[in-house]
Protein backbone atom coordinates (compact mmCIF):
# COMPACT_ATOMS: atom_id res chain seq x y z
CA UNK A 1 0.00 0.00 0.00
CA UNK A 2 2.78 2.41 0.98
CA UNK A 3 4.67 1.51 -2.20
CA UNK A 4 1.56 2.31 -4.29
CA UNK A 5 1.07 5.65 -2.56
CA UNK A 6 4.71 6.59 -3.18
CA UNK A 7 4.36 5.55 -6.82
CA UNK A 8 1.22 7.70 -7.24
CA UNK A 9 2.97 10.69 -5.67
CA UNK A 10 6.01 10.21 -7.93
CA UNK A 11 3.87 9.95 -11.08
CA UNK A 12 1.90 13.06 -10.07
CA UNK A 13 5.09 15.05 -9.53
CA UNK A 14 6.48 13.82 -12.86
CA UNK A 15 3.43 14.85 -14.87
CA UNK A 16 3.15 18.17 -13.05
CA UNK A 17 6.78 18.88 -13.92
CA UNK A 18 6.12 17.96 -17.56
CA UNK A 19 3.11 20.24 -17.73
CA UNK A 20 5.04 23.08 -16.13
CA UNK A 21 7.92 22.50 -18.53
CA UNK A 22 5.58 22.52 -21.54
CA UNK A 23 3.99 25.76 -20.34
CA UNK A 24 7.41 27.27 -19.85
CA UNK A 25 8.57 26.19 -23.31
CA UNK A 26 5.47 27.42 -25.12
CA UNK A 27 5.42 30.80 -26.83
CA UNK A 28 2.41 32.87 -25.83
CA UNK A 29 1.29 35.47 -28.35
CA UNK A 30 -1.59 37.79 -27.59
CA UNK A 31 -3.73 38.87 -30.55
CA UNK A 32 -5.74 41.98 -29.68
CA UNK A 33 -8.18 43.20 -32.33
CA UNK A 34 -11.69 44.61 -32.61
CA UNK A 35 -13.57 41.36 -33.19
CA UNK A 36 -17.01 42.71 -32.30
CA UNK A 37 -18.60 46.13 -32.40
CA UNK A 38 -17.68 49.02 -34.66
CA UNK A 39 -14.86 48.32 -37.16
CA UNK A 40 -15.00 44.58 -36.38
CA UNK A 41 -14.68 43.83 -40.09
CA UNK A 42 -11.10 45.14 -39.99
CA UNK A 43 -10.19 43.05 -36.94
CA UNK A 44 -11.80 39.88 -38.26
CA UNK A 45 -10.02 40.20 -41.60
CA UNK A 46 -6.67 40.62 -39.89
CA UNK A 47 -7.41 37.64 -37.66
CA UNK A 48 -7.90 35.39 -40.71
CA UNK A 49 -4.50 36.40 -42.09
CA UNK A 50 -2.81 35.85 -38.74
CA UNK A 51 -4.36 32.43 -38.23
CA UNK A 52 -3.32 31.32 -41.73
CA UNK A 53 0.33 32.18 -41.00
CA UNK A 54 0.37 30.09 -37.82
CA UNK A 55 -1.58 27.27 -39.46
CA UNK A 56 1.26 27.01 -42.00
CA UNK A 57 3.79 26.26 -39.24
CA UNK A 58 1.39 24.04 -37.28
CA UNK A 59 1.78 26.34 -34.28
CA UNK A 60 5.38 25.25 -33.73
CA UNK A 61 8.53 27.40 -33.66
CA UNK A 62 11.85 25.61 -33.07
CA UNK A 63 9.98 22.69 -31.46
CA UNK A 64 8.18 25.03 -29.11
CA UNK A 65 4.40 25.16 -29.07
CA UNK A 66 2.81 28.49 -30.04
CA UNK A 67 -0.28 29.54 -28.15
CA UNK A 68 -2.37 32.33 -29.69
CA UNK A 69 -4.46 34.14 -27.09
CA UNK A 70 -7.21 36.13 -28.81
CA UNK A 71 -8.65 39.20 -27.11
CA UNK A 72 -11.43 41.47 -28.35
CA UNK A 73 -10.79 45.19 -27.71
CA UNK A 74 -14.34 45.96 -28.96
CA UNK A 75 -12.96 49.36 -30.05
CA UNK A 76 -13.53 50.45 -26.46
CA UNK A 77 -10.87 52.06 -24.26
CA UNK A 78 -11.79 50.37 -20.97
CA UNK A 79 -12.24 46.96 -22.59
CA UNK A 80 -8.87 47.31 -24.29
CA UNK A 81 -7.14 48.24 -21.04
CA UNK A 82 -8.70 45.22 -19.35
CA UNK A 83 -7.61 42.68 -21.96
CA UNK A 84 -4.08 44.09 -22.23
CA UNK A 85 -3.62 43.95 -18.47
CA UNK A 86 -4.84 40.35 -18.56
CA UNK A 87 -2.12 39.51 -21.10
CA UNK A 88 0.53 41.28 -19.01
CA UNK A 89 -0.55 39.36 -15.91
CA UNK A 90 -0.38 36.12 -17.93
CA UNK A 91 3.26 36.90 -18.77
CA UNK A 92 2.60 37.32 -22.50
CA UNK A 93 5.65 38.92 -24.15
CA UNK A 94 4.42 39.30 -27.74
CA UNK A 95 1.27 41.11 -28.79
CA UNK A 96 -0.11 41.39 -32.33
CA UNK A 97 -2.43 44.38 -32.37
CA UNK A 98 -4.29 46.58 -32.50
CA UNK A 99 -6.18 47.13 -35.75
CA UNK A 100 -6.92 50.84 -35.28
CA UNK A 101 -4.58 53.63 -34.22
CA UNK A 102 -6.85 54.72 -31.37
CA UNK A 103 -6.76 51.30 -29.70
CA UNK A 104 -3.05 50.91 -30.46
CA UNK A 105 -2.39 54.05 -28.43
CA UNK A 106 -4.33 52.59 -25.48
CA UNK A 107 -2.27 49.41 -25.64
CA UNK A 108 1.02 51.27 -25.96
CA UNK A 109 0.24 53.34 -22.89
CA UNK A 110 0.38 50.05 -20.96
CA UNK A 111 2.97 47.98 -22.83
CA UNK A 112 5.49 50.84 -23.00
CA UNK A 113 5.92 50.46 -19.24
CA UNK A 114 7.14 46.90 -19.76
CA UNK A 115 10.48 46.71 -21.57
CA UNK A 116 10.10 42.97 -22.17
CA UNK A 117 6.88 43.18 -24.24
CA UNK A 118 6.94 43.50 -28.03
CA UNK A 119 3.90 44.89 -29.86
CA UNK A 120 3.38 44.47 -33.61
CA UNK A 121 0.41 46.11 -35.39
CA UNK A 122 -0.86 45.12 -38.84
CA UNK A 123 -2.65 48.40 -39.64
CA UNK A 124 -2.08 51.23 -37.12
CA UNK A 125 -0.81 54.22 -39.12
CA UNK A 126 -0.86 57.26 -36.84
CA UNK A 127 2.26 59.42 -37.00
CA UNK A 128 2.16 59.62 -33.20
CA UNK A 129 3.92 56.25 -33.10
CA UNK A 130 6.67 57.18 -35.58
CA UNK A 131 10.40 57.66 -35.05
CA UNK A 132 10.47 56.27 -31.54
CA UNK A 133 13.00 53.79 -30.21
CA UNK A 134 10.50 51.54 -28.51
CA UNK A 135 9.11 48.00 -28.71
CA UNK A 136 6.40 48.83 -31.23
CA UNK A 137 6.64 47.82 -34.91
CA UNK A 138 4.03 47.81 -37.70
CA UNK A 139 3.56 46.78 -41.32
CA UNK A 140 1.32 49.72 -42.20
CA UNK A 141 2.98 52.86 -43.55
CA UNK A 142 2.73 55.73 -41.08
CA UNK A 143 0.87 58.87 -42.05
CA UNK A 144 3.11 61.91 -42.46
CA UNK A 145 3.25 65.25 -44.23
CA UNK A 146 5.68 63.65 -46.71
CA UNK A 147 3.18 60.94 -47.58
CA UNK A 148 0.38 63.46 -47.98
CA UNK A 149 2.23 65.36 -50.72
CA UNK A 150 0.20 63.66 -53.46
CA UNK A 151 -3.04 64.67 -51.76
CA UNK A 152 -2.05 68.32 -51.70
CA UNK A 153 -0.99 68.15 -55.36
CA UNK A 154 -4.36 66.64 -56.28
CA UNK A 155 -6.21 69.41 -54.46
CA UNK A 156 -4.02 72.05 -56.12
CA UNK A 157 -4.65 70.61 -59.58
CA UNK A 158 -8.40 70.82 -59.06
CA UNK A 159 -8.11 74.45 -57.86
CA UNK A 160 -10.05 73.50 -54.75
CA UNK A 161 -10.57 76.42 -52.35
CA UNK A 162 -13.34 75.35 -49.99
CA UNK A 163 -12.13 71.99 -48.67
CA UNK A 164 -14.13 70.17 -45.99
CA UNK A 165 -12.92 67.35 -43.74
CA UNK A 166 -15.42 64.72 -42.59
CA UNK A 167 -13.81 62.62 -39.86
CA UNK A 168 -14.62 59.81 -37.43
CA UNK A 169 -13.59 61.13 -34.03
CA UNK A 170 -13.76 57.67 -32.47
CA UNK A 171 -10.41 56.92 -34.11
CA UNK A 172 -8.72 60.10 -32.91
CA UNK A 173 -5.12 58.97 -33.32
CA UNK A 174 -5.68 58.16 -36.99
CA UNK A 175 -7.75 61.28 -37.64
CA UNK A 176 -5.07 63.49 -36.06
CA UNK A 177 -2.80 63.36 -39.12
CA UNK A 178 -5.58 64.43 -41.47
CA UNK A 179 -6.50 67.32 -39.19
CA UNK A 180 -2.93 68.56 -39.69
CA UNK A 181 -2.80 67.81 -43.40
CA UNK A 182 -1.83 71.36 -44.40
CA UNK A 183 0.39 72.27 -41.43
CA UNK A 184 3.66 72.23 -43.36
CA UNK A 185 2.50 73.54 -46.71
CA UNK A 186 0.48 76.41 -45.19
CA UNK A 187 -1.00 76.86 -48.66
CA UNK A 188 -4.44 75.49 -47.81
CA UNK A 189 -6.75 74.98 -44.89
CA UNK A 190 -10.03 73.26 -44.20
CA UNK A 191 -13.11 75.39 -44.54
CA UNK A 192 -14.75 73.25 -41.87
CA UNK A 193 -14.13 70.03 -39.95
CA UNK A 194 -17.29 67.95 -39.72
CA UNK A 195 -18.01 65.18 -37.21
CA UNK A 196 -18.90 62.06 -39.20
CA UNK A 197 -21.44 61.11 -36.53
CA UNK A 198 -23.70 64.03 -37.43
CA UNK A 199 -26.98 63.14 -39.17
CA UNK A 200 -26.45 62.80 -42.91
CA UNK A 201 -28.88 65.60 -43.72
CA UNK A 202 -26.78 67.99 -41.61
CA UNK A 203 -23.57 66.90 -43.34
CA UNK A 204 -25.26 67.38 -46.73
CA UNK A 205 -26.12 70.98 -45.84
CA UNK A 206 -22.63 71.73 -44.54
CA UNK A 207 -20.84 70.52 -47.69
CA UNK A 208 -23.31 72.18 -50.07
CA UNK A 209 -20.69 74.60 -51.42
CA UNK A 210 -17.60 72.43 -50.99
CA UNK A 211 -15.00 72.23 -53.77
CA UNK A 212 -13.52 69.03 -52.35
CA UNK A 213 -14.19 66.67 -49.44
CA UNK A 214 -11.52 64.77 -47.49
CA UNK A 215 -13.15 61.78 -45.80
CA UNK A 216 -11.73 59.78 -42.86
CA UNK A 217 -14.06 56.89 -42.04
CA UNK A 218 -14.20 53.11 -42.11
CA UNK A 219 -15.18 51.45 -45.40
CA UNK A 220 -18.80 50.83 -44.46
CA UNK A 221 -19.34 54.29 -43.02
CA UNK A 222 -17.58 55.96 -45.95
CA UNK A 223 -19.66 54.01 -48.45
CA UNK A 224 -22.91 54.79 -46.68
CA UNK A 225 -22.26 58.54 -46.52
CA UNK A 226 -21.09 58.72 -50.14
CA UNK A 227 -24.22 56.92 -51.27
CA UNK A 228 -26.36 59.45 -49.41
CA UNK A 229 -24.49 62.46 -50.81
CA UNK A 230 -24.62 61.20 -54.39
CA UNK A 231 -28.29 60.18 -54.26
CA UNK A 232 -29.03 63.68 -52.99
CA UNK A 233 -27.24 65.25 -55.96
CA UNK A 234 -24.01 66.23 -54.23
CA UNK A 235 -21.26 65.42 -56.71
CA UNK A 236 -18.38 67.10 -54.89
CA UNK A 237 -15.03 65.30 -55.52
CA UNK A 238 -14.07 63.14 -52.54
CA UNK A 239 -10.76 61.67 -51.44
CA UNK A 240 -11.10 59.00 -48.76
CA UNK A 241 -8.45 57.56 -46.46
CA UNK A 242 -6.73 54.20 -46.76
CA UNK A 243 -8.86 53.04 -43.84
CA UNK A 244 -11.82 52.72 -46.21
CA UNK A 245 -9.97 51.31 -49.19
CA UNK A 246 -11.13 47.74 -49.49
CA UNK A 247 -13.54 45.54 -51.41
CA UNK A 248 -16.32 46.19 -48.90
CA UNK A 249 -16.30 49.89 -49.77
CA UNK A 250 -17.07 49.13 -53.40
CA UNK A 251 -19.63 46.46 -52.51
CA UNK A 252 -21.45 48.78 -50.11
CA UNK A 253 -21.34 51.93 -52.23
CA UNK A 254 -22.17 50.27 -55.55
CA UNK A 255 -22.02 52.52 -58.60
CA UNK A 256 -21.43 55.54 -56.38
CA UNK A 257 -17.89 54.31 -55.68
CA UNK A 258 -16.78 55.28 -59.18
CA UNK A 259 -14.74 58.49 -59.25
CA UNK A 260 -13.85 58.41 -55.54
CA UNK A 261 -10.16 59.03 -54.79
CA UNK A 262 -8.15 57.27 -52.09
CA UNK A 263 -4.78 57.81 -50.45
CA UNK A 264 -3.08 54.62 -49.33
CA UNK A 265 0.11 52.57 -49.37
CA UNK A 266 -1.98 49.47 -49.94
CA UNK A 267 -0.97 48.60 -53.48
CA UNK A 268 -1.37 44.91 -54.33
CA UNK A 269 0.66 43.45 -57.17
CA UNK A 270 -1.81 40.81 -58.35
CA UNK A 271 0.65 39.48 -60.95
CA UNK A 272 3.39 38.67 -58.43
CA UNK A 273 3.97 34.91 -58.09
CA UNK A 274 4.26 35.07 -54.28
CA UNK A 275 0.98 36.95 -54.07
CA UNK A 276 -0.70 34.39 -56.32
CA UNK A 277 0.55 31.55 -54.12
CA UNK A 278 -0.69 33.28 -50.97
CA UNK A 279 -4.03 34.22 -52.56
CA UNK A 280 -4.65 30.65 -53.76
CA UNK A 281 -3.91 29.22 -50.31
CA UNK A 282 -6.05 31.86 -48.60
CA UNK A 283 -9.00 31.26 -50.91
CA UNK A 284 -8.81 27.48 -50.47
CA UNK A 285 -9.39 27.97 -46.73
CA UNK A 286 -11.64 31.02 -46.41
CA UNK A 287 -13.49 30.85 -49.75
CA UNK A 288 -13.15 34.55 -50.55
CA UNK A 289 -10.49 36.67 -52.22
CA UNK A 290 -7.91 38.01 -49.75
CA UNK A 291 -8.11 41.75 -49.08
CA UNK A 292 -5.44 44.10 -47.82
CA UNK A 293 -6.31 43.60 -44.15
CA UNK A 294 -5.99 39.81 -44.55
CA UNK A 295 -2.60 40.33 -46.19
CA UNK A 296 -1.31 42.67 -43.47
CA UNK A 297 -2.41 40.31 -40.71
CA UNK A 298 -0.59 37.50 -42.51
CA UNK A 299 2.54 39.61 -43.04
CA UNK A 300 2.68 40.69 -39.40
CA UNK A 301 2.48 37.10 -38.22
CA UNK A 302 5.04 35.83 -40.78
CA UNK A 303 7.63 38.45 -39.79
CA UNK A 304 7.15 37.73 -36.09
CA UNK A 305 7.44 33.99 -36.72
CA UNK A 306 10.68 34.44 -38.66
CA UNK A 307 12.12 36.70 -35.98
CA UNK A 308 11.24 34.19 -33.24
CA UNK A 309 12.82 31.37 -35.26
CA UNK A 310 16.07 33.28 -35.58
CA UNK A 311 16.19 34.90 -32.18
CA UNK A 312 15.26 33.85 -28.68
CA UNK A 313 12.76 34.89 -26.06
CA UNK A 314 14.28 38.35 -25.54
CA UNK A 315 12.44 41.27 -27.09
CA UNK A 316 15.70 43.04 -27.97
CA UNK A 317 16.75 40.09 -30.12
CA UNK A 318 13.43 40.17 -31.99
CA UNK A 319 13.85 43.88 -32.68
CA UNK A 320 17.48 43.50 -33.73
CA UNK A 321 16.69 40.69 -36.13
CA UNK A 322 13.94 42.64 -37.93
CA UNK A 323 15.98 45.85 -38.12
CA UNK A 324 19.14 44.07 -39.27
CA UNK A 325 17.36 42.07 -41.98
CA UNK A 326 15.43 45.25 -42.88
CA UNK A 327 13.54 43.87 -45.91
CA UNK A 328 11.02 41.05 -46.01
CA UNK A 329 9.29 39.73 -49.14
CA UNK A 330 5.89 38.35 -48.19
CA UNK A 331 2.81 37.70 -50.35
CA UNK A 332 4.10 39.91 -53.14
CA UNK A 333 5.14 42.86 -50.96
CA UNK A 334 8.60 44.18 -50.26
CA UNK A 335 8.42 45.41 -46.66
CA UNK A 336 11.41 47.45 -45.47
CA UNK A 337 11.78 48.62 -41.87
CA UNK A 338 13.76 51.58 -40.56
CA UNK A 339 15.54 51.56 -37.21
CA UNK A 340 12.34 52.59 -35.41
CA UNK A 341 10.19 49.74 -36.72
CA UNK A 342 8.33 51.90 -39.24
CA UNK A 343 8.11 50.78 -42.86
CA UNK A 344 9.23 52.82 -45.85
CA UNK A 345 6.45 52.08 -48.37
CA UNK A 346 5.24 55.27 -50.09
CA UNK A 347 1.65 56.48 -50.31
CA UNK A 348 -0.22 56.46 -53.62
CA UNK A 349 -3.36 58.07 -54.99
CA UNK A 350 -5.99 55.65 -56.26
CA UNK A 351 -9.25 56.28 -58.08
CA UNK A 352 -12.20 53.92 -58.39
CA UNK A 353 -12.87 53.19 -62.05
CA UNK A 354 -15.39 50.57 -63.16
CA UNK A 355 -15.65 49.44 -59.52
CA UNK A 356 -11.89 48.81 -59.24
CA UNK A 357 -9.10 50.67 -57.47
CA UNK A 358 -6.70 52.08 -60.06
CA UNK A 359 -3.37 53.60 -59.01
CA UNK A 360 -3.01 57.00 -60.71
CA UNK A 361 -0.06 58.56 -58.83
Amino acid sequence: MIRNIILIIFVSIFFTACIDKNDEDSIKIGVVLGLTGKYSDLGLYEKNGIVLAFDEINYQINNRKVELIFKDDNQDIETNKKVINELVESDVKYIIGNATSSMTKVTLDITSKHKDIFQFSPTASSSKFSNKDDNFFRVQTANSSKHFTNVIKLLEQTNAKDIYLIGDKKNKSYLYDYLHLFDESKQMEFKEIIDADLPYEEILKKVKNADFIVQVQSSRDAASLIQYLRINNNNTPIISSGWAMNKEFIENSGKWSNGIYFISSDYINYKDKDYKKFAKNFYSIYKYEANRSNIQGYQTAKILIEALKNGNKKVDDIKKYIIKKETFNISGDKISFNKFGDIKTPYYIFKVTNSKFEKIK
